[in-house]
């Protein structure tokens, strides 16, 4: 892994070097020529547009869906969610719908702290995998067009890139509906994904951190930060149901080191955006043709504010607003006792 890392690297870095130096000379003569470099926002809206459209706008950013659900408000937002399923099927359908749920958890109609934290994750995750099931089986669309699943873990989680988080979050919230109306293997269930959390997140840090920016990329960076969210809500579960009374660091540790993590981040961008005639690079081995027309010396003003748009579109400041709101409110979050009702 580290290898193919450091190739990519230094294809890029070779490739960029070319380019930079072919592009500083035609720079010099803009300058020496008089020509007016004033960027239009005309420009960047293209080039913006275009990573868009290739699917290369960079995302690190905590996903909304995940964040509600382990907040104060999962209970409500679950319920919301469960209706509105419900509500866009058919009669069959929702039959059938309520007939595998009653099926996966036993014939009971309760889910043991089914509203709360990592539990309500799980039975969101689950129950738009189920309605999809129903809404588009056999017999309601034609094989040609009927849509394709949906992927709530590569959504919430990203890609595997570089690290095993999205396995790990998907291996977890899949067990938890078999487990969750069991308190003793829940609470087992819990530790364990616990302590894989919390080492692979350990690593994934360390490597983005200490290795020169070299395992810097935006998939990892939103890995982090959406398996540290996971991270906080298993352990706070997991001492709901062991230990309620101890203290919480977790999110204030998550907190602390959000703050380097995403200010390297920043920078990485600003190195790696690239805009080059017929070619914009957004990161290694995430590049696009274009036909936007520029002046050469308005590139680096281009670049930086192609790099500040694809920041302000993330809003990175979610994730450090949930490790804070979580620490802020850890003995209202423990004290959460919303069960679901599956009716």
């Amino acid at each position: 892994m580290y290898t193919a890392d450091f190739q990519r690297q230094q294809i890029f870095g070779s490739f960029s070097f070319l380019h930079q130096f072919v592009w500083l000379f035609l720079v010099t003569l803009d300058t020496e020529m008089g020509i007016n470099c004033s960027t239009s926002p005309k420009t960047t809206d293209c080039l913006y547009n275009t990573a868009s459209h290739a699917g290369l706008v960079p995302d690190a950013s905590l996903d909304a869906s995940l964040a509600s659900l382990l907040s104060l408000n999962s209970s409500w937002v679950l319920e919301q969610q469960y209706s509105v399923l419900k509500s866009n099927m058919t009669w069959q359908q929702r039959s059938a719908f309520n007939h595998d749920l009653h099926t996966l958890f036993g014939g009971n109609t309760t889910v043991s702290y089914g509203g709360v934290g990592v539990i309500a994750l799980a039975l969101s995750v689950l129950f738009e995998m189920l309605a999809h099931h129903q809404t588009t089986s056999l017999g309601s669309w034609s094989p040609e067009v009927r849509p394709p699943p949906p992927d709530p873990i590569r959504r919430m989680f990203g890609a595997d890139t570089g690290s095993d988080i999205s396995s790990i979050a998907s291996m977890f919230l899949k067990q938890i509906p078999g487990a969750a109306n069991d308190l003793e293997k829940m609470a087992k269930l819990l530790e364990d994904y616990e302590k894989r959390l919390r080492s692979e997140l350990t690593d994934i840090y360390g490597r983005m951190m200490l290795q020169e920016g070299s395992a810097l990329s935006s998939a990892r960076v939103k890995q982090w930060i959406n398996g540290a969210a996971l991270h906080v809500h298993t352990f706070l579960h997991w001492k709901r149901l062991t230990n309620p009374s101890s203290g919480e660091v977790l999110s204030l540790y998550y907190l602390q080191h959000a703050d380097p993590l995403l200010m390297s981040y920043r920078e990485y961008l600003h190195k790696m955006v690239k805009v080059f005639p017929a070619l914009l690079i957004v990161e290694p081995l995430r590049n696009v043709s274009h036909r936007v027309h520029y002046k050469v010396c308005e590139r680096k003003d281009i670049q930086r504010t192609l790099v500040e748009r694809f920041l302000s579109e993330q809003d990175l400041q979610r994730g450090k607003d949930f490790f804070q709101s979580s620490h802020k409110h850890h003995d209202a979050l423990i004290a959460q006792q919303g069960h679901f009702q599956l009716v």
